[in-house]
Protein backbone atom coordinates (compact mmCIF):
# COMPACT_ATOMS: atom_id res chain seq x y z
CA UNK A 1 0.00 0.00 0.00
CA UNK A 2 1.34 3.14 -0.98
CA UNK A 3 0.41 6.67 -1.61
CA UNK A 4 -0.59 7.91 -4.95
CA UNK A 5 2.38 9.56 -7.16
CA UNK A 6 2.43 14.01 -7.23
CA UNK A 7 1.36 13.59 -11.17
CA UNK A 8 -1.79 11.62 -9.95
CA UNK A 9 -2.44 13.70 -7.25
CA UNK A 10 -1.91 17.30 -9.20
CA UNK A 11 -4.83 16.27 -11.32
CA UNK A 12 -7.25 15.21 -8.72
CA UNK A 13 -6.82 18.35 -7.21
CA UNK A 14 -8.12 19.90 -10.38
CA UNK A 15 -11.25 17.18 -10.21
CA UNK A 16 -12.05 19.02 -6.34
CA UNK A 17 -11.85 22.11 -8.35
CA UNK A 18 -14.12 21.25 -10.55
CA UNK A 19 -16.11 19.38 -8.04
CA UNK A 20 -16.70 22.52 -6.06
CA UNK A 21 -17.72 24.58 -9.10
CA UNK A 22 -21.22 22.31 -9.34
CA UNK A 23 -21.98 22.55 -5.99
CA UNK A 24 -20.16 20.03 -4.46
CA UNK A 25 -18.46 20.92 -0.25
CA UNK A 26 -15.82 18.99 1.29
CA UNK A 27 -12.56 19.50 3.18
CA UNK A 28 -9.59 20.77 1.22
CA UNK A 29 -7.03 17.63 2.64
CA UNK A 30 -7.56 14.14 1.31
CA UNK A 31 -5.46 11.06 0.79
CA UNK A 32 -5.10 8.40 -1.94
CA UNK A 33 -3.62 5.57 -1.54
CA UNK A 34 -2.67 2.48 -4.32
CA UNK A 35 -3.58 -1.39 -2.48
CA UNK A 36 -2.94 -4.18 -3.94
CA UNK A 37 -5.36 -7.14 -3.93
CA UNK A 38 -4.16 -8.80 -0.92
CA UNK A 39 -4.37 -5.24 0.78
CA UNK A 40 -8.01 -4.87 -0.13
CA UNK A 41 -8.46 -8.52 1.30
CA UNK A 42 -6.64 -7.95 5.02
CA UNK A 43 -8.09 -4.47 5.49
CA UNK A 44 -11.25 -5.17 4.37
CA UNK A 45 -12.61 -7.06 7.59
CA UNK A 46 -11.29 -3.34 9.40
CA UNK A 47 -13.46 -1.75 7.91
CA UNK A 48 -11.24 -0.22 5.25
CA UNK A 49 -8.93 1.43 8.20
CA UNK A 50 -5.58 0.27 8.16
CA UNK A 51 -4.51 1.00 11.96
CA UNK A 52 -7.26 -1.12 13.45
CA UNK A 53 -7.10 -3.40 16.16
CA UNK A 54 -5.72 -6.88 15.62
CA UNK A 55 -8.20 -9.51 16.32
CA UNK A 56 -8.33 -13.19 15.45
CA UNK A 57 -12.10 -12.17 13.54
CA UNK A 58 -10.48 -10.39 11.09
CA UNK A 59 -7.77 -13.41 10.75
CA UNK A 60 -10.67 -15.54 9.92
CA UNK A 61 -12.24 -13.05 7.59
CA UNK A 62 -9.39 -12.77 5.71
CA UNK A 63 -8.75 -16.58 4.90
CA UNK A 64 -12.53 -16.69 4.14
CA UNK A 65 -11.68 -13.74 1.60
CA UNK A 66 -8.91 -15.22 0.37
CA UNK A 67 -10.52 -18.76 -0.63
CA UNK A 68 -13.49 -16.81 -2.32
CA UNK A 69 -10.92 -14.73 -4.30
CA UNK A 70 -9.61 -17.81 -5.75
CA UNK A 71 -12.44 -18.83 -6.74
CA UNK A 72 -14.23 -15.37 -7.76
CA UNK A 73 -11.73 -13.13 -8.52
CA UNK A 74 -12.85 -9.54 -7.95
CA UNK A 75 -12.19 -6.54 -6.09
CA UNK A 76 -14.20 -2.89 -5.93
CA UNK A 77 -12.13 -0.21 -7.75
CA UNK A 78 -12.60 1.81 -4.97
CA UNK A 79 -13.14 2.04 -1.27
CA UNK A 80 -13.62 5.76 0.90
CA UNK A 81 -13.67 6.10 4.71
CA UNK A 82 -14.90 8.83 6.22
CA UNK A 83 -12.27 10.53 8.50
CA UNK A 84 -9.90 13.00 8.99
CA UNK A 85 -8.35 13.52 6.48
CA UNK A 86 -11.02 11.60 4.18
CA UNK A 87 -8.61 8.39 2.84
CA UNK A 88 -9.79 6.62 -0.32
CA UNK A 89 -8.22 3.34 -1.85
CA UNK A 90 -7.47 2.35 -4.88
CA UNK A 91 -6.64 -0.98 -6.76
CA UNK A 92 -3.30 -0.94 -8.76
CA UNK A 93 -5.08 -2.76 -11.13
CA UNK A 94 -6.87 0.92 -12.13
CA UNK A 95 -5.37 2.53 -15.23
CA UNK A 96 -4.22 6.14 -13.94
CA UNK A 97 -7.47 7.66 -16.22
CA UNK A 98 -9.57 4.95 -14.66
CA UNK A 99 -8.21 6.41 -11.02
CA UNK A 100 -9.05 10.41 -12.19
CA UNK A 101 -12.73 9.39 -12.83
CA UNK A 102 -13.33 7.34 -10.03
CA UNK A 103 -11.63 9.76 -8.03
CA UNK A 104 -15.26 12.18 -8.66
CA UNK A 105 -17.03 9.19 -7.13
CA UNK A 106 -14.73 9.54 -3.98
CA UNK A 107 -15.61 13.29 -3.96
CA UNK A 108 -19.46 12.60 -4.13
CA UNK A 109 -19.04 9.74 -1.00
CA UNK A 110 -16.82 12.72 1.03
CA UNK A 111 -19.72 15.50 -0.02
CA UNK A 112 -22.32 13.16 1.14
CA UNK A 113 -20.36 12.04 4.52
CA UNK A 114 -19.41 15.46 5.53
CA UNK A 115 -22.51 17.29 5.01
CA UNK A 116 -25.17 14.25 5.98
CA UNK A 117 -26.63 14.61 9.73
CA UNK A 118 -26.70 11.06 10.05
CA UNK A 119 -22.28 11.25 10.15
CA UNK A 120 -22.35 14.14 12.18
CA UNK A 121 -20.65 12.24 14.89
CA UNK A 122 -17.84 11.66 12.68
CA UNK A 123 -16.85 15.24 11.28
CA UNK A 124 -14.11 16.13 13.71
CA UNK A 125 -13.58 12.64 14.09
CA UNK A 126 -9.94 11.46 13.18
CA UNK A 127 -11.34 7.79 13.74
CA UNK A 128 -7.56 6.57 12.03
CA UNK A 129 -4.86 8.19 14.15
CA UNK A 130 -7.30 6.98 17.56
CA UNK A 131 -7.63 3.19 16.20
CA UNK A 132 -3.54 3.51 16.13
CA UNK A 133 -3.57 4.87 19.65
CA UNK A 134 -6.41 2.19 20.73
CA UNK A 135 -4.31 -0.41 18.68
CA UNK A 136 -1.36 0.18 20.84
CA UNK A 137 -2.98 0.15 23.74
CA UNK A 138 -4.45 -3.13 23.04
CA UNK A 139 -1.37 -4.36 22.57
CA UNK A 140 0.26 -3.58 25.79
CA UNK A 141 -2.67 -4.88 27.21
CA UNK A 142 -2.42 -8.28 25.66
CA UNK A 143 0.93 -8.87 26.81
CA UNK A 144 -0.24 -8.17 30.30
CA UNK A 145 -3.41 -9.59 30.87
CA UNK A 146 -3.44 -12.05 27.86
CA UNK A 147 -6.24 -13.98 26.47
CA UNK A 148 -8.38 -12.04 28.80
CA UNK A 149 -8.48 -8.52 26.32
CA UNK A 150 -10.23 -10.48 23.37
CA UNK A 151 -12.86 -11.96 25.80
CA UNK A 152 -13.29 -7.96 26.66
CA UNK A 153 -12.96 -7.30 22.93
CA UNK A 154 -15.67 -9.71 22.20
CA UNK A 155 -18.24 -9.24 24.85
CA UNK A 156 -17.72 -5.03 23.31
CA UNK A 157 -18.19 -5.75 19.44
CA UNK A 158 -21.31 -7.68 20.83
CA UNK A 159 -22.39 -4.38 22.79
CA UNK A 160 -21.59 -2.29 19.65
CA UNK A 161 -24.45 -3.69 17.82
CA UNK A 162 -26.83 -2.10 20.02
CA UNK A 163 -25.50 1.18 19.37
CA UNK A 164 -27.66 3.42 17.05
CA UNK A 165 -27.61 6.89 15.68
CA UNK A 166 -31.34 8.32 16.53
CA UNK A 167 -29.56 8.87 19.76
CA UNK A 168 -27.35 11.18 18.01
CA UNK A 169 -30.36 12.77 15.65
CA UNK A 170 -32.50 13.27 18.85
CA UNK A 171 -29.87 15.65 20.42
CA UNK A 172 -30.38 18.06 16.45
CA UNK A 173 -31.76 21.68 17.16
CA UNK A 174 -33.48 20.29 20.31
CA UNK A 175 -34.55 23.69 22.21
CA UNK A 176 -33.22 24.78 25.30
CA UNK A 177 -35.26 23.32 28.04
CA UNK A 178 -37.54 25.63 29.87
CA UNK A 179 -38.65 26.24 33.64
CA UNK A 180 -42.32 25.16 34.36
CA UNK A 181 -44.04 26.94 36.84
CA UNK A 182 -45.33 25.17 40.10
CA UNK A 183 -48.79 26.53 39.26
CA UNK A 184 -48.57 24.00 36.04
CA UNK A 185 -47.05 20.96 37.93
CA UNK A 186 -49.99 21.70 40.40
CA UNK A 187 -52.46 21.24 37.62
CA UNK A 188 -51.05 18.12 35.78
CA UNK A 189 -49.69 16.65 38.37
CA UNK A 190 -52.70 16.94 41.54
CA UNK A 191 -55.74 18.81 39.87
CA UNK A 192 -55.84 16.68 36.66
CA UNK A 193 -55.02 13.38 38.61
CA UNK A 194 -56.06 13.50 42.16
CA UNK A 195 -59.47 15.94 41.62
CA UNK A 196 -60.63 15.39 38.21
CA UNK A 197 -59.17 11.92 38.35
CA UNK A 198 -58.01 11.79 34.69
CA UNK A 199 -55.32 9.01 33.42
CA UNK A 200 -51.77 10.05 33.25
CA UNK A 201 -51.44 9.34 29.60
CA UNK A 202 -54.01 12.44 28.85
CA UNK A 203 -50.93 14.80 30.43
CA UNK A 204 -48.26 13.10 28.31
CA UNK A 205 -50.06 13.82 25.29
CA UNK A 206 -50.02 17.21 26.01
CA UNK A 207 -46.87 17.63 26.96
CA UNK A 208 -45.45 15.26 24.12
CA UNK A 209 -47.57 17.52 21.37
CA UNK A 210 -46.46 21.22 23.46
CA UNK A 211 -42.72 20.20 22.52
CA UNK A 212 -43.40 19.26 19.15
CA UNK A 213 -45.16 22.13 18.25
CA UNK A 214 -42.19 24.56 19.82
CA UNK A 215 -39.54 22.17 17.96
CA UNK A 216 -40.84 22.76 14.54
CA UNK A 217 -39.63 26.52 14.43
CA UNK A 218 -36.25 25.62 15.12
CA UNK A 219 -36.01 22.66 12.17
CA UNK A 220 -33.68 24.68 9.40
CA UNK A 221 -35.45 24.10 6.11
CA UNK A 222 -31.84 23.22 4.65
CA UNK A 223 -31.63 20.45 6.78
CA UNK A 224 -30.09 17.18 5.03
CA UNK A 225 -31.41 13.89 6.32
Amino acid sequence: MELIDQHTKKIMEGCKKRARAVGLRFQDETLEYIVTNRDLLEISPKMMIPTLYDYWVHDVEVLKEKGKYELYPGNPYETVINTRPAISFYNDNNPDWMNVMIFYHVLAHIDFFQNNLFFQHTWDYDFTGSALSDKRMIAKLRSEKGRWVDYIIEFSRGIDNLVGYHAELSRLNRPPGTDQSKMLDFYFDVFLQSNKKIKINVKKQIITESKYNERLPSLSPGTRF
